[in-house]
């Protein structure tokens, strides 16, 4: 693949994984999308006497699965691989803003 193939490729697909983001940030978040986008995450963390990055980890762990099932047999489930692939990039974006977000709070 030349340079400037993937460069298009991999715009499309960040902005496809940054809609998608978008799009279940309204789901997840029970209407607080716009105040707290790691509302789900830090809701979770009270329910389950967990941390936030624990439960992040949880949902990260479960695409990570599906990704090494496709690398074994090479077998699509329940989504096209890509999707499990965005699905990642955008928890790993969360991921660095819960880093962020507690680093500033001193935690």
């Amino acid at each position: 693949m030349k340079a400037k193939e993937y460069k298009k490729l991999r715009d499309e697909i960040i902005a496809d994984a940054f809609r998608l983001s978008d799009s279940k940030r309204i789901e997840y978040t029970e209407g607080n999308h716009n105040d707290n986008v790691l509302w789900n995450f830090e809701n979770i963390a009270k329910l389950t006497n967990l941390e936030p990055l624990q439960v992040l980890s949880v949902y990260y762990q479960k695409h990570n699965s599906s990704i090494n099932n496709y690398l074994k047999d090479g077998k699509e489930y329940s989504e096209p691989i890509e999707e499990r692939i965005k699905d990642m990039i955008n928890y790993l974006l969360l991921m660095i803003a819960m880093i962020h977000k507690y680093k500033k709070e001193g935690k």
